[in-house]
């Protein structure tokens, strides 16, 4: 191999830290600045976007806090007006019920009277109806037609002793 012939190995070993001195010269030159530059760069992207994620995060976290209270919120309203719709219509069954109460009690006021009515009216018809048979009875038994005072007087006695009757 020539590279260990003593013959050349001075000039070699020469030339190589030349070449090892220039390759070094160049790269701390050139290429070692631009080497530190991007990775530079790159830590202040790397940091910057660590920045960007920790304010982001945050910024989420924040948002989702204020998603939190506004659910919230709005639970708290909804259950305030689920509450109030139910004591509105609590009320309003009350009110119906009332109001269905004092219509049950018209009714049955009316009815009364109706009754009651009816009852007078009948009664008033059965007096008629009395007074009609104990006269026409009378004049049966007196054969004879009687004159309107003594109809009267006869129709008097005969209610004095109906009432006198009910009373006793």
């Amino acid at each position: 191999m020539p590279q260990f012939d003593t013959k050349f190995f001075p000039s070699l070993v020469f030339w190589s830290v030349v070449s090892f001195v220039l390759m070094l010269l160049i790269i701390g030159k050139y290429l070692y600045p631009a080497m530190v530059r991007i990775l530079e760069e790159r830590r202040t992207k790397v940091s910057s976007d660590f920045e960007a994620a920790r304010v982001n995060r945050e910024e989420s976290e924040r948002l989702l806090a204020e998603q939190k209270a506004l659910l919230d919120k709005a639970r708290t309203q909804a259950d305030a007006m689920i509450r109030q719709a139910e004591e509105m219509a609590q009320t309003l069954r009350a009110e119906r019920e009332r109001d269905l109460a004092q219509s049950i009690k018209a009714e049955m006021e009316k009815a009364t009277a109706q009754i009651v009515a009816d009852r007078e009216k009948m009664k008033s018809e059965l007096r008629k109806e009395t007074v009609t048979i104990i006269v026409r009875s009378l004049e049966t038994l007196l054969e004879e037609n009687l004159s309107d005072t003594q109809k009267v007087l006869y129709i008097n006695k005969a209610m004095k002793a109906l009432d006198d009757r009910k009373a006793g």
